[in-house]
């Protein structure tokens, strides 16, 4: 089963992010810097879900990386968030298998490897 990293900047208590394979970086330790969850991430084997861009640079300009799922999604509502995933989760999580960093985007998924 996938494992995943929720980073503080995405909302704890949305539907989508609290099964038993969801661990929230709040709840882990809330002033982790970028470079400790990526880390963490790596040693743990978690996906990281994210709507920072550091991620994204960390990504290009590392040899090592965990995988990523950057939400790149502007501001949304709760609602607004919920109905892209009731579209849009199966098939973003379909794509994990292959593919190291995901960004999603409201009008496109792109796999970067």
């Amino acid at each position: 089963m996938v494992k995943f990293l929720v980073d503080v900047n995405l909302p704890k208590h949305f539907h989508y992010f609290n099964a038993n394979n969801f661990y929230h970086v709040v709840d882990i330790n809330p002033k982790m810097s970028d470079k400790e969850i990526w880390d963490y991430a790596i040693e743990n084997k978690y996906v990281i879900l994210t709507k920072d861009t550091d991620f994204y640079t960390r990504f290009i300009t590392s040899t090592k990386s965990p995988r990523i799922i950057y939400f790149k999604l502007g501001n949304q509502t709760l609602k607004e968030l919920h109905d892209f995933f009731k579209i849009n989760w199966s098939y973003i999580l379909s794509l994990l298998d292959n593919s190291r960093f995901i960004v999603v985007t409201e009008s496109a998924i792109e796999i970067i490897n």
